[in-house]
C-alpha cells in the first residue's frame, strides 16, 4: 500500500492518506517544523520493516532552493528557472515559499514515470545536476539533489520554527502562483506568508516536462530516441537494457497453478466490479507465480474495474502490457500469499489450500 513519511524533520510516521498526515501535522504543526515527503512509496518493498526508497513513485520534479545569507537570490534563480524552461515549455510549476530561507518548485509530471526501481536516484540526480547547470541555479540545494527519492518537503501551511530559538518566526509555508512570484517583491511575499492558511493551487500535469526527463534517462543510458517514440517504448528499452528482459521469469522458482480460492476472488471481484488493494495484491501474485502472462493479468484486472487505466498501475490502457504494481512484483520476484494469510483476510477457508 503507498504512504508518505511524515517528519520533524526526523521521520516518525507512516501516512496512507491525506487525513492521517493532517493528524501528524495538528499534533506538531506550531512546536516543530513539518516535513512530508516528497514521493510516496509502496510497503510491499520494505526490507526489514524499512523503507525501500527506490520504489518511490516517480511523478514529480522536486526543487529545493535555499540561501543562509540572502533570501532573494532564491526568489532570482526562481524566476529564472521560470522564464528559461518553464514558461517556453508550457510548464506550470507549483511554487512554495518555505517561510524561512528559501522557496519549494514542483514541475508534475502527466503521468507516473515508471523506470526501473534501481536507476531512479541516478536518473534524478544527474537531471536535476544538469538542470542546474544549463541554467545556472547557483542556489538550488545539491543536498536535495543528492538524496532524490528520499527527500522530505515542508508541510504547506505550517508555521516556520527557528532552529536557534525553538520559535515561530511569524511565516508560514505557502504556495505562490507563478503570476505572484514573478511580480511579487520579497517583502509582500513575506507579508502574505504571514497567513495561516492559503488555498491550495491547482495542479497541472505537464507531459513535456516528462518526455524532457525521459529522453535524458535514455540519454543515460544510451537508449536511441526519437520524437516519434512513444513514452512506453521508450521505457520498454530502458526496462530491456537494465535488466536484460522483457517478460517475467522467476528464476530458480517452480511454476505453480493457481489455487481454487484466488480464482474464486478473482470471479467476485469481477461480479462486483472492484478490489481492494491487498485483494488485488493476491491476485497479482498468485498470477504471477503462476506463469500468467502479461496481457493475461492485465484482462484480468480490466475486468474487474471496467475502465480506463488510470494512475492505479494494475494494468495499463494498452492490453498488452503489464500495469506499473505488476511490474514492481517482477523485479521484486515476490512470491503468492501463503494459506494461513489468505486465511486470515477470510480468502481461503480449505485446509488442503498451501
Amino acid at each position: 500500500m503507498y504512504f508518505r513519511e511524515f517528519g520533524i524533520p526526523a521521520r516518525i510516521a507512516r501516512c496512507f492518506s491525506i487525513e492521517e498526515a493532517d493528524v501528524q501535522r495538528k499534533a506538531f504543526e506550531g512546536e516543530k517544523n513539518c516535513y512530508i515527503s516528497v514521493y510516496t512509496f509502496d510497503d510491499l518493498y520494505d526490507t526489514k520493516g524499512k523503507t525501500d526508497y527506490t520504489s518511490a513513485v516517480v511523478n514529480t520534479l522536486w526543487f529545493d532552493f535555499d540561501d543562509n545569507k540572502k533570501i532573494e537570490n532564491c526568489l532570482r534563480d526562481v524566476r529564472k528557472f521560470y522564464r528559461k524552461y518553464c514558461k517556453p515549455n508550457n510548464i506550470e510549476p507549483r511554487i512554495y515559499f518555505t517561510g524561512g530561507r528559501g522557496f519549494q518548485m514542483n514541475i508534475d509530471f502527466w503521468c507516473p514515470l515508471e523506470i526501473p526501481n534501481h536507476i531512479k536516484r541516478k536518473s534524478l540526480r544527474e537531471y536535476l545536476t544538469h538542470l542546474k547547470t544549463k541554467y545556472k541555479l547557483k542556489t538550488l540545494d545539491e543536498v536535495c539533489i543528492k538524496n532524490t527519492v528520499s527527500c522530505m518537503r515542508r508541510y504547506p501551511n505550517t508555521p516556520y520554527i527557528s532552529k536557534l530559538t525553538g520559535e515561530k518566526n511569524g511565516y508560514n509555508c505557502n504556495q505562490f502562483s507563478s503570476k505572484e512570484i514573478l511580480s511579487f517583491s520579497m517583502d509582500e511575499i513575506l507579508e502574505r506568508s504571514k497567513r495561516s492558511y492559503v488555498e491550495e493551487i491547482e495542479t497541472t500535469k505537464s507531459k513535456r516536462a516528462l518526455r524532457d526527463f525521459l529522453d535524458f534517462v535514455c540519454d543515460i543510458y544510451n537508449i536511441k530516441h526519437t520524437v516519434s517514440n512513444s513514452v512506453e517504448y521508450l521505457l520498454s528499452e530502458i526496462r530491456k537494457a537494465e535488466t536484460d528482459e522483457t517478460s517475467y521469469i522467476r528464476t530458480g522458482h517452480y511454476i505453480k497453478p493457481p489455487r481454487e480460492c484466488i480464482m474464486k476472488l478473482i470471479e467476485r471481484k469481477i461480479d462486483e466490479g472492484h478490489s481492494s488493494h491487498e485483494e488485488n495484491n493476491m491476485i497479482a501474485m498468485e498470477l504471477l507465480n503462476a506463469g500468467w502472462r502479461d496481457s493475461d493479468i492485465s484482462f484480468v484486472f480490466r475486468s474487474i474495474y471496467k475502465e480506463p487505466a488510470g494512475d492505479y498501475g494494475w494494468y495499463e490502457d494498452d492490453p498488452t502490457l503489464a500495469g506499473r504494481q505488476i511490474r514492481l512484483m517482477q523485479q521484486k520476484e515476490v512470491s503468492r500469499y501463503g494459506h494461513q494469510r489468505l486465511k486470515e483476510a477470510g480468502i481461503c477457508t480449505e485446509k488442503t489450500c498451501k
